[in-house]
């Protein structure tokens, strides 16, 4: 069968990551005005959440296919009671011309929110928060330029999101963390402000900060870094751990590669992708758009699987995940998309982060909610009261 796939279309996802800090860089100045935080308390300020969540659980149904076997469609089904939620950070997408966009859930937000975190809700309760996010075309300005730009405005917005929900919403659950690009990027500000080491870190059942230039910790451990309490993840039923990755084609040059890149503070780019909890090589499970004009009546995205594989290595000091196609039927319609999303050499395959492992992620949330509700088990109804009988 011929494998009709092509990367999603996020827009320009943040790629232009030429303009994204890294941990311990000089920050730029912070905005001139005030900061008044978004009433979250407002559903129209979440993208997603418990009760309002159709661009979470929407056209979502998968067929799945791989080298060897016919393919199957996968009905979508949001958990009714999950034990566990998610708060995700999308990334750049925003085409609005100002510098930061605006809380309105675009088109191009609604998109990107459905792609990377509406599975999440057959897992988790998912939180998605509107924030006041560095538009598309604030960065290419500010590229053009050789400019900065301050990151606080939706630093603060997040971190006002997080305690909204926190106060109004958690009421003691387990949280999984997961944002991508510039959302990955205020993610890590956030748990070094408000989770590491922090009472928040005991609902910590896992962070994903997909596309992330670099997480440092030291040689040979797992934490000490960035984070200072909050380990990488070593196993897939681990929790109160993060995974974190920057995806390149195995047989990219390492030269001046944006994420995992090389740090000159004494620690390393930390690597940990859900495809390999373990270390090591994994296989793959990408979910993919099916282009429109090839619909044919089949489900909006397909899981490719059997098709890929990747791994953490780290060359020269600059560690990331690196992808390699087998052999088979899919492996020239696969080089091609790979192809097209990899642009551009140093950003390599960033656009596909997420999607790329979006099945792994399924499965390590699987192992991780098996953990936590072993240690957190949901408290025993209270039996109602026997009425004494009338004599």
């Amino acid at each position: 069968m011929r494998l009709f796939l092509r990367p999603l279309p996020l827009l320009v996802l943040l790629c232009l990551a030429g303009a994204l800090p890294t941990r311990g860089q000089a920050k730029p100045s912070r905005p001139a005005s005030g900061y008044t935080a978004p009433d979250y308390s407002n559903p129209a300020n979440w993208v997603c959440r418990p009760g309002a969540e159709t661009v979470c659980t929407a056209n979502l149904d998968a067929e799945v296919m791989a080298p060897g076997k016919p393919p199957r469609t996968v009905r979508f089904q949001p958990a009714a009671d999950p034990p566990i939620d998610c708060f995700y950070a999308y990334p750049t997408v925003s085409l609005q011309e100002t510098p930061y966009a605006s809380m309105t859930a675009s088109p191009e937000v609604k998109k990107v929110v459905n792609a990377q975190a509406g599975l999440l809700t057959a897992r988790c309760r998912v939180y998605a928060p509107l924030y006041r996010q560095v538009t598309v075309p604030a960065l290419r300005r500010t590229m053009a330029n050789h400019g900065q730009i301050s990151w606080e405005l939706p630093e603060r917005d997040l971190l006002a999101a997080w305690a909204f929900y926190l106060q109004h919403d958690n009421h003691g659950r387990g949280v999984v963390l997961i944002g991508h690009s510039q959302g990955t990027i205020l993610l890590q500000e956030l748990m070094a402000a408000a989770v590491d080491g922090k009472p928040a870190q005991a609902l910590l059942v896992s962070a994903f900060l997909a596309g992330d230039p670099s997480l440092g910790v030291p040689p040979g451990a797992r934490v000490g870094g960035t984070f200072k309490h909050i380990p990488t993840c070593d196993s897939a039923a681990e929790t109160g751990c993060v995974y974190v990755w920057g995806t390149y084609r195995a047989d990219a040059p390492a030269t001046d590669q944006i994420f995992g890149a090389a740090r000159k503070d004494g620690l390393v780019s930390a690597c940990e992708n859900p495809a390999a909890p373990a270390g090591g090589s994994g296989a793959l499970k990408w979910f993919i758009h099916r282009p429109s004009d090839q619909q044919n009546g089949k489900t909006h995205w397909v899981e490719v699987r059997g098709v890929l594989t990747g791994e953490c290595r780290n060359f020269s000091g600059r560690n990331a995940f690196r992808v390699t196609v087998l052999k088979g039927p899919y492996a020239k319609t696969a080089n091609k998309m790979l192809d097209h999303a990899a642009r551009h050499q140093r950003w390599g395959l960033h656009p596909l982060d997420l999607t790329l492992v979006k099945g792994n992620i399924l499965d390590v949330l699987d192992a991780e909610t098996a953990t936590w509700t072993k240690a957190h088990p949901a408290p025993k109804p209270t039996p109602l009261p026997v009425a004494n009988k009338v004599p």
